[in-house]
């Protein structure tokens, strides 16, 4: 019985562990130019940004397909369904496909706090996601903001936000 318990608690170390340690200055001035944005939007019900430590590979963006698709067709969101489907299709198709895992931060601009309220998401370098829960964070019926965020040269070009509810 003491074989099996270790076993099960070796093996849930060994395959429970998706993360690994991300240390990135091009994320830190993203996450800084963002965190500007979102204090001076008046939609925004909070300014108090408690960050997780980790950040997803591609989650949430589900949220954002049609838009993430537009920007990297350099089309407006409203036009990606008259296209030819060949151009959009291996874009949505990577959405898709994308392995969601969890890495962990190691970054001097997110500090990993008690009870988070933010959660970061990233899938290219030139883009970055950001869910703000405004209300009843990590209860049932918990809502908020999700905004993406793309870069040129440093600096934020477009961010598209969508509201949610639990």
């Amino acid at each position: 019985m003491k074989k099996i318990i270790l076993l099960l608690l070796l093996a849930t170390s060994v395959y429970g562990q998706n993360s690994e340690k991300i240390s990135d200055g091009q994320l830190c001035r993203q996450i800084k130019s963002a965190i500007k944005y979102l204090k001076a939007d008046k939609e925004l019900k909070t300014r108090n940004f408690r960050f997780d430590s980790k950040i997803g590979n591609g989650w949430n963006y589900d949220m954002f397909s049609s838009e993430y698709v537009a920007y990297q067709l350099g089309v407006e969101k409203e036009k990606i369904f008259d296209l030819d489907k060949t151009k959009t299709y291996p874009i949505y198709k990577k959405l898709e496909n994308t392995k969601r895992k969890i890495s962990e931060l190691e970054l001097d601009c997110v500090k990993k706090k008690r009870k988070p309220n933010a959660e970061l998401s990233k899938l290219d370098n030139d883009n970055l996601l950001i869910n703000v829960t405004t209300n009843r964070v990590g209860k049932e019926g918990a809502n908020g903001m999700a905004y993406l965020f793309f870069f040129e040269n440093g600096e934020i070009s477009k961010v598209y936000k969508t509201s949610w509810i639990e």
